[in-house]
């Protein structure tokens, strides 16, 4: 108890232990508060460039997809054109099929972004596709028929398809006769996985994520599985209608990761920027960059977590730590022999002054060794004792006289 209340009163503590602590602080304390302001600062520099960083590989990629989405509607509304397709619809005929089924296999065979393509009548009849299976089925209640038959090209986006399984993309285009009259529709089917592999092309560094995100709010590409088809915050109950209504991803729900801050600056803008928020699907902090996707209502997104990032600096912070820690080793091995060559001789001083209370005046003399402030005043104590033995004799001798003794 008495150990512990000592600890709790620094005025107790012995000299020596206080003078090593002064020293030992004063040389650590300016160094650690050093090396925590170069590492905020150090954070924050590394922090803005990796927002700048990541928001230029989203603005990249998004081009990228931008690019292979215009290069797919090129394509389609070449094939609405081509005039192999015109002539069968005018004039349908086995052969004529036959030819026309092979060359939309070649065309699936040399772009390996196109998964389906197919051509339509008046009915919404694939009577025409690059799939047997795909061949002879109508969808004239599709969007995208309906459209090519309002005389408009029309693209989707990301849906999942009853017939492949796969998330893909369909563009249709109409198919025009001589005098101008829409006689089918060309319909095209670019693979989601291909807009995938320019998103995954950014997990060269493992720390970035990729995402893309629809007009909607909803992840329509993401590398963890767990994470597709579910929307940044949850959706307003007739938008949540509709698309199960459609069901364009396959789900009878669209649950939601609750991610409010970044869906605030990614659904329904058409602007690029970076934001620094805490995950609620990892419970860290992290950053992102987004772009949105100028051939389409998307934005993609790229995020890293904070951590990533921040450890060579934190890495440097903790090396600092240990040279602090070794500095500290050291001037405790220093000034500890220090501090106790200045509470030495006044350790001797007190032992001398009780050896003069008690009459001892011979252990009351101290040996000086140096010419400080100390050594002065142990030897004016000595002076002080020398006078004293002096007085002494002289009472004792006036004390003899007094007595009659010689």
């Amino acid at each position: 108890t008495r150990f512990a209340r000592a600890l709790l009163l620094p005025a107790s503590w012995p000299i020596a232990i206080k003078f090593t602590l002064a020293m030992v602080f004063t040389a650590l304390v300016p160094m650690l508060i050093t090396a925590y302001y170069n590492l905020n600062g150090s954070i924050d520099s590394v922090s803005r460039v990796e927002l700048r960083n990541l928001e230029q590989l989203a603005q990249s990629t998004a081009g990228r997809i931008s690019q292979l989405i215009g290069d797919s509607r090129n394509l389609a509304d070449f094939l609405g054109r081509d005039q192999d397709f015109v002539d069968f619809l005018d004039r349908p005929s086995e052969p004529g099929k036959a030819a026309l089924r092979a060359k939309l296999q070649g065309l699936t065979k040399a772009n390996p972004d196109v998964q389906l393509a197919m051509l339509m009548d008046r009915e919404g009849t694939a009577v025409v596709s690059s799939d047997p299976e795909v061949a002879g089925r109508n969808f004239r209640f599709r969007e995208y028929f309906r459209a090519a038959m309002a005389g408009q090209p029309y693209m989707t986006g990301i849906v999942v398809g009853a017939v492949a399984g796969q998330a893909g993309m369909f563009y249709s285009n109409p198919v025009r006769n001589a005098q101008g009259a829409i006689t089918g529709a060309v319909v095209l089917r670019i693979l989601g996985s291909s807009i995938g592999k320019i998103l995954m092309e950014v997990r060269q560094d493992p720390s970035r994520v990729p995402f893309l995100v629809d007009h909607d709010g909803v992840i329509i590409f993401h590398p963890d599985p767990a994470l597709l088809y579910k929307s940044l915050m949850p959706l307003e109950p007739a938008k949540l209608a509709e698309i199960v209504a459609d069901q364009r991803f396959r789900r009878n729900t669209i649950e939601t990761v609750g991610q409010r801050e970044l869906a605030q600056v990614m659904v329904g803008r058409r602007a690029g920027g970076n934001i620094s928020y805490r995950s609620t699907v990892s419970g860290t902090e992290e950053i992102a960059g987004y772009a949105p996707v100028a051939a389409h209502n998307w934005m993609v997104g790229v995020s890293e977590s904070r951590a990533s990032f921040e450890a060579p600096s934190q890495a440097l912070f903790t090396t600092v730590l240990y040279s602090v820690l070794v500095v500290g080793l050291v001037f405790l091995l220093l000034a500890w022999p220090l501090a106790r060559s200045i509470v030495k001789p006044i350790e001797d001083l007190t032992a001398a002054a009780h050896a003069l209370k008690n009459g001892d005046y011979d252990k009351a003399t101290l040996t000086v060794r140096s010419t400080d402030e100390i050594g002065r005043l142990a030897r004016t104590f000595n002076v002080m004792i020398d006078v004293l033995r002096q007085r002494e004799r002289e009472r004792e001798r006036g004390a003899r006289r007094g007595a009659g003794n010689p």
